[in-house]
C-alpha cells in the first residue's frame, strides 16, 4: 500500500480538486444522513442476484454501445483494433494470413508483415481475433465491445461470489447457516459492479476492438474457477486451463502472469493439486493455436509475430524485448518515449518511472479519483481471505510485469496495459469499503457504516469521472471525425467496382480482406505516389480517394502509360528484410511519392532485401532513383540474385541521384531487389541510403 502511494499518488494530478471535494462532501453527508445510509446495504441486496447482475450487464453494454456509435462512429479507434479486425477477417476464412493482390507492395500496412508463404499477417497473437470471427461472419464486428462489456460484468460477479464463498469457510462461518455466503461478500460484489459503470477506462476499452478487456474477462473466470475448483474439480480445472491458454494466445505477458497466479491458487487446494492434467488439457488447444500462427507468420514455432515484425522494421532489432539494457526501446515506433530513456537505455530507474506513470493513470481510468485505489489494500489490513490475496496477487504481478516494458500509457486509453486488473481492483476496493465496517466496533460497525462507505465511493466515482469522460471522449471524437469506414463508404456511394485509396492506416487494416479483396473492389493506402503499378495492373478500375465521413473524390480519369514504378518506401514495413541495418519511411522533398526508404545503422556487408511484384512482362531499362547526401554509403544492387547496378550515396549536399540504366527482360510476378553495403566514400560521414523508386522504362524490341 505504501509502495502504491509512493509510485501512483505522490503527484498533484492524482489528487484532483473535484475528487477530493466530492470525497469530503460525500463522506460528511453519509455520516450526517445515518438513517438513509443504513438503508443502502438492504437496498443493494434487495433485487435477486440474477436481476441485479443482468441490469448492470445491460447498463455496461449500453454505455459501450453508445461510445461505439456516438464517439467512435462505428469504426475502430486504434491501429491495434484495425489489425485485430484484419486478423479476424483472415481467420474467418480459415487462415491466419491474407493474400495480397498483384502488386503486393501496394497492400502493405503498419503492423503487418509478409510471411514465408507470401501472405500478409497481423503481428498480434490470434486469441482475440479468434473471438471476433463469429461477429465477422455476421458482418457486425463492432458488436464485440458491448458484448464484452456485459461479459465483464458477469465474470466480475462470478469472481466476487467465488471470493465470498472463501469467506464462508473462514472464522465468520459459525454465525451463518452451513454453506451460506456472508452478506458482506454479496454486498461488496454488487457495489463493485456499480463502481465499474462510471469508469472511462471500461467504456473505451470495451468500445474499441482491443484485447485488454477480453483478457480481463478470462482472468476473472480463471481465478473464480480456481477458487471454486472443489465444486466441480474436472470441469473447473479445465476451465482454468482454457482461460489461461486463451489469454496466453491473446496477450503473451498477461497469459504468463495469469498462469502463475491461477496455478498458484490451484496449488493451495488438494483438489487443485490433483488436476494438473485437466488444466493442461484445457490450455492445449489455445497454446497450439498460438504456435501454429507463429509458425505460419514467422517460419518459427516459438518466435512471436511482434518480435519478428520489430526485428524487420525498427532499431535496435531487439528493441521490443522485455528487460533492461541500452537496446530496449523501438526508435521508429516510439521515438518520443525512447528519447526520454537517456543514453543508458531502459534500466531500473526508468522502469520505476514507467510503473509510476501506469499506476497513476490506472486510478483515474477505473475510479476517476486515483486515491480510491488504496481501498484495495484494506482487506489485507483487517485480515484478508485467500480469495482476496489471490486477487491482489494478480493486480500486483501484472503491474510489476509491465514495469519491464518500456512503453507507458497510450493515447485515449491511459494505462490500458493494466486494464486486465480492473475487475480485481473494483472488487478489492468494494470489499475494502465493506470489510472495515464489518470487522469494526462501535460506530464503525453496522449497516449505516457499510452504507456510508458504499455511498461515498459511488458518489466520488461518479463525480470524479466527469472530467476524464469529458476530455477523453472529446479527444476520441475529434480523432474520429475526419475518418471513414472504407467498406461503408463503398456501399454508401454504391461503388460496385473501383480502387479506394485512404491515408488512414487503421481504416485500411479494418477493411482489408485478402480472401475477397479482388477486383472490382480494392482498398489501398494513399501515399502520394499515385500507385502507378496498381493502376497498371487494373487499368479498367476507376480510382477514388476516401474523404472524411464516408466522402469520396474521383481520381485519375486516364490509365497510366506502360512501364514499371516500384515505390520502395511502400515495401516498408510489411515486406522489407534487413540484415545488420535498419530501414523506414522518411519524408523527402522531391521524391516521387513524397517519401523515401531510408536505410540507416548500416555497416559494410549489411543487406536489405525488398521483394516486389511486376504487373506486366516486358523489356525494361531499369534504374534505381534516390537521394545522395553527406552521410551516404555505397551499395551493390542485385535483382533476383544477379548484379544490376552500383549505388553511390555520397554527395556534399543532399541531391537527387540515380544509377545507370540496365536493360533486362522482367517477367510478371514476384522479384527481389537486394542492396548490399560495400562501404562509403572517404568524405562520407556514414553508410546511409535514401532509395526512392525502382523504375523500368519500356524498351523497344530488338537487339
Amino acid at each position: 500500500m505504501l509502495a502504491w502511494v509512493g509510485l501512483a499518488l505522490l503527484h498533484g494530478d492524482a489528487w484532483s480538486g473535484a475528487g477530493a471535494l466530492a470525497l469530503g462532501a460525500a463522506l460528511a453527508a453519509s455520516v450526517a444522513l445515518r438513517p438513509a445510509t443504513s438503508l443502502v446495504p438492504r437496498t443493494l441486496l434487495a433485487p435477486p442476484r440474477a436481476v441485479f447482475v443482468g441490469a448492470c450487464a445491460l447498463a455496461a453494454a449500453g454505455v459501450s454501445w453508445w461510445v461505439t456509435q456516438r464517439t467512435l462512429r462505428g469504426e475502430p479507434l486504434s491501429i491495434d483494433s484495425g489489425i485485430y479486425l484484419f486478423q479476424a477477417r483472415a481467420m474467418a476464412h480459415g487462415h491466419f494470413g491474407s493474400p495480397a493482390p498483384l502488386p503486393a507492395q501496394a497492400f502493405g500496412d503498419r503492423f503487418e508483415l509478409e510471411g514465408p508463404d507470401g501472405r500478409l499477417y497481423g503481428i498480434f497473437p490470434p486469441g482475440w481475433p479468434l473471438a471476433l470471427v463469429p461477429l465477422v461472419w455476421l458482418g457486425r464486428p463492432m458488436l464485440a465491445g458491448p458484448l464484452l462489456a456485459a461479459a465483464l460484468v458477469v465474470a466480475q460477479a462470478w469472481l466476487g461470489r467465488a471470493i465470498a464463498r472463501g469467506d464462508a469457510k473462514g472464522d465468520d462461518a459459525r454465525s451463518r447457516a452451513p454453506g451460506s455466503e456472508p452478506p458482506e461478500g454479496e454486498l461488496a460484489t454488487r457495489l463493485s459492479l456499480l463502481l465499474s459503470l462510471p469508469s472511462i477506462g471500461r467504456a473505451l476499452e470495451t468500445a474499441d476492438l482491443l484485447s485488454h478487456a477480453f483478457a480481463a474477462v478470462l482472468a476473472c473466470v480463471a481465478i473464480a474457477a480456481a477458487l471454486d475448483v472443489d465444486v466441480r474439480p474436472r470441469a473447473l480445472s479445465a476451465a482454468v486451463g482454457a482461460c489461461v491458454g486463451w489469454v496466453l494466445a491473446s496477450r503473451l505477458l498477461d497469459g504468463v502472469v495469469l498462469a502463475a497466479v491461477a496455478v498458484g491458487a490451484l496449488a493451495t487446494t488438494r483438489t487443485g493439486r490433483r488436476s494438473a492434467g485437466w488444466v493442461a488439457l484445457g490450455a492445449a488447444p489455445f497454446v497450439a493455436l498460438l504456435l501454429l500462427e507463429q509458425r505460419a507468420a514467422t517460419g518459427a514455432w516459438v518466435t512471436p509475430t511482434q518480435t519478428a515484425y520489430f526485428q524487420r522494421t525498427d532499431w535496435p532489432p531487439t528493441c521490443h524485448r522485455l528487460g533492461f539494457g541500452p537496446d530496449i526501446g523501438c526508435t521508429v515506433e516510439h521515438p518520443g518515449p525512447v528519447s526520454r530513456l537517456g543514453g543508458h537505455g531502459f534500466g531500473p530507474a526508468q522502469s520505476l518511472d514507467v510503473a509510476r506513470e501506469r499506476m497513476g493513470a490506472l486510478g483515474e481510468d477505473l475510479f476517476g479519483f486515483a486515491p480510491l485505489a488504496l481501498l484495495a489494500f484494506v482487506p489485507c489490513l483487517v485480515g484478508a481471505g485467500a480469495g482476496e490475496l489471490v486477487a491482489l496477487a494478480f493486480v500486483l504481478a501484472l503491474t510489476l510485469a509491465y514495469g519491464f516494458y518500456y512503453y507507458g500509457n497510450a493515447l485515449f486509453f491511459g494505462s490500458r496495459h493494466l486494464f486486465p486488473t480492473a475487475p480485481f481492483f473494483w472488487l478489492l476496493v468494494a470489499r475494502g469499503c465493506v470489510r472495515v465496517p464489518h470487522r469494526g466496533a462501535g460506530w464503525l460497525a453496522g449497516p449505516h457504516a457499510r452504507g456510508a462507505a458504499a455511498t461515498t465511493v459511488l458518489v466520488v466515482a461518479l463525480v470524479a469521472a466527469r472530467g476524464p469522460w469529458r476530455t477523453r471522449l472529446a479527444d476520441a471524437a475529434a480523432f474520429q471525425a475526419n475518418r471513414s469506414d472504407l467498406r461503408r463508404t463503398m456501399d454508401v456511394h454504391d461503388i460496385a467496382r473501383g480502387i479506394l485509396k485512404t491515408r488512414d492506416y487503421t481504416a485500411l487494416a479494418a477493411a482489408y480482406d485478402g480472401w475477397d479483396q479482388v477486383a472490382p473492389r480494392l482498398y489501398v493506402l494513399e501515399d502520394g505516389s499515385g500507385l502507378m503499378d496498381l493502376r497498371r495492373a487494373y487499368p479498367a478500375l476507376p480510382v477514388f480517394l476516401s474523404l472524411p465521413e464516408e466522402g469520396v473524390g474521383r481520381l485519375y480519369v486516364t490509365a497510366p502509360a506502360p512501364g514499371m514504378l516500384v515505390e520502395l518506401e511502400r515495401a516498408w514495413p510489411s515486406f522489407v528484410r534487413p540484415v545488420g541495418l535498419a530501414s523506414r519511411q522518411s519524408p523527402q522533398e522531391g521524391a516521387s511519392g513524397g517519401s523515401v526508404l531510408l536505410v540507416s545503422h548500416a555497416a559494410e556487408g549489411a543487406t536489405l532485401r525488398v521483394p516486389f511484384d511486376v504487373v506486366a512482362d516486358g523489356a525494361y531499362a531499369l534504374r534505381l532513383d534516390g537521394f545522395a547526401g553527406p552521410d551516404g554509403g555505397d551499395y551493390a544492387i542485385d535483382l533476383d540474385g544477379e548484379p544490376l547496378a552500383v549505388w553511390r550515396g555520397y554527395a556534399p549536399a543532399p541531391a537527387p541521384s540515380k544509377t545507370e540504366p540496365a536493360r533486362r527482360s522482367v517477367a510478371r510476378g514476384r522479384h527481389a531487389l537486394v542492396a548490399r553495403c560495400t562501404g562509403h566514400d572517404a568524405a562520407s560521414a556514414g553508410f546511409d541510403a535514401r532509395f526512392d523508386a525502382f523504375v523500368g522504362e519500356p524498351m523497344p524490341a530488338g537487339p
